[in-house]
């Protein structure tokens, strides 16, 4: 299993999701294909009731997982597409560090 951000091209392996993620993350990319509102993506899949947290023992266990960056990755690019996020003007000489 695989996240593919379309636009950015970028990839997630998410392989090692539990079966609870798994169905969570599916949850998550339908509502990010419905082009759900920017706040209730937030709320939904970065909230205190995702199965995000579940199991994890710090903060940046959650940021390394495979789940968050995914899930990150479509409430970043919800918000560059409603205009809630603005998009980074890279300028020459710097796209490798984009």
């Amino acid at each position: 299993m695989e996240y593919v951000n379309l636009q950015t091209r970028r990839k997630i392996d998410l392989n090692g999701l539990n079966a609870t993620e798994k169905r969570f993350y599916l949850r998550a990319l339908k509502e990010f294909r419905k082009n759900v509102n920017w706040l209730e993506f937030d709320h939904f899949a970065l909230g205190k009731h995702s199965p995000l947290y579940n199991g994890k023992r710090s903060y940046l266990e959650v940021l390394k997982h495979p789940l968050y960056l995914a899930l990150k990755d479509m409430w970043l690019q919800l918000g560059t597409d409603q205009g809630m996020v603005a998009k980074s003007k890279v300028s020459k000489g710097q796209e490798a560090l984009a």
